[in-house]
This record gives C-alpha cells, structure tokens and sequence, in this order.
C-alpha cells in the first residue's frame, strides 16, 4: 500500500512539517479520584511521526487545531519542547528528546511542577508501517503507567487545513491504580498528526506557521 499522503494543498513547501498533538480532553475514570487525570496526561501529550528526523520541523513552528488549543513546537539541544496553549496561556509542555529508537517522551510541564517518566517512554520508534505496535512502562506521578499504540490502516480525512489521507493509530495510555484513556489519531508523514478524537467527534488540524 503506498504511504498517505495529502490530497489538497494548505500551505507552502517550506511549511510542511510535523504536529504534535494534545489529543482529548476526558478519560474514564475508573480506579481511584484523579488517575483519571493522570491517564489524560499522555492522551494530551501523544507525538506520532516516521523516523524523527523527518517529522520536526528542525525550526519548530506554531499549529492550531479546531478545539482552540495551540501547539509552539521549539526546537533544543537534543530534543524539542512542545508548549500547548489555551486562552494565551501555556498548561502544559512536554519534553521530548531524540534517542537510538525514536521519539522518547522525558517528562511532562504543569503549573504545579515537572513530572518525569522514569525511563522515558518511547513514543513513536523511527518506523511507523502498517500494523505495527509498541508499547512501554514508565513511573509517573509514584505510580505504574503503560502506553500501547497500534498503526490500524489508513483513511481518508477532511479537516479546516484540507483533506489528507492519514494513518489511523489506536493509542491506549492506563495506569496501574484504574486510569485510562484510549483514543485514535490521524497522522499524515511530513505533516503529523491532522486530527484526532475527542468524546464523539474530531478535532482538526487548522493552519500551521513556521517561525
């Protein structure tokens, strides 16, 4: 099967580039108050791509999507920050760092403090095919948390950026106390994720602007 690809132009050439994505906003919550939150913490925070060095953007870049959430992409010594914004202000940044697999996930930014995954989860390895799946275990927040993510197929997919082509990934993030969020994502090679689900509809991907 050939690989997605975008079916109608957004932007230039020079804008192409990869988006991370915050994913929804609910989870179930079953287990114990507040692993709900804590399950939500990776669905918001997923990165989905092929081998990194062509998924970001080495400059970064500012994406908005449908929801009214904003994504500033900056890139770091060995790795990225993605600040997610809403209403101007930042609630979370994720840290992000390159590693012999792929896409590694350091630790997470809240108003009340950074939380690191001890080890870093492997996010997204350097391949992404059809069928595919991986999955981790980390500590995070004095509890067990695993991440489990399945490339299911490909589909078509319109959003306010355009209409593209997308892999369908199915993302399951729980923790040992009853937490769990489990979602799907669209990811586009080159351009990242174009949308993904939240409760019973899809947040779109609408424009993207280099730095």
């Amino acid at each position: 099967m050939r690989p997605p690809h975008r079916l109608a132009p957004a932007w230039g050439p020079r804008q192409k580039a990869w988006v991370g994505i915050l994913g929804g906003r609910r989870a179930n919550k079953a287990g114990k108050k507040g692993m709900g939150v804590v399950a939500r913490l990776l669905g918001l925070g997923l990165l989905l791509g092929l081998a990194w060095a062509q998924i970001l953007p080495p400059e970064g870049g500012l994406y908005v999507y449908s929801d009214g959430t904003v994504q500033a992409l900056e890139a770091v010594e060995g790795g990225y920050r993605l600040a997610y914004r809403r209403d101007g202000k930042v609630f979370r940044e994720d840290r992000l760092r390159f590693g012999a697999e792929g896409i590694y996930l350091e630790g997470v930014a809240l108003p009340k403090g950074f939380f690191p995954f001890a080890p870093p989860l492997l996010l997204y390895p350097k391949r992404l095919v059809l069928g595919a799946s991986w999955s981790g275990n980390a500590r995070f927040q004095e509890q067990r948390v695993a991440l489990a993510v399945r490339v299911e197929g490909v589909e078509g997919v319109r959003v306010p950026a355009g209409r593209f082509n997308a892999y369908r990934l199915r993302v399951a993030f729980t923790t040992e106390r009853g937490g769990a969020d489990v979602k799907l994502l669209y990811l586009v090679p080159g351009l990242g994720v174009v949308a993904f689900q939240a409760g019973e509809g899809l947040v779109g991907l609408v424009r993207f602007s280099a730095p």
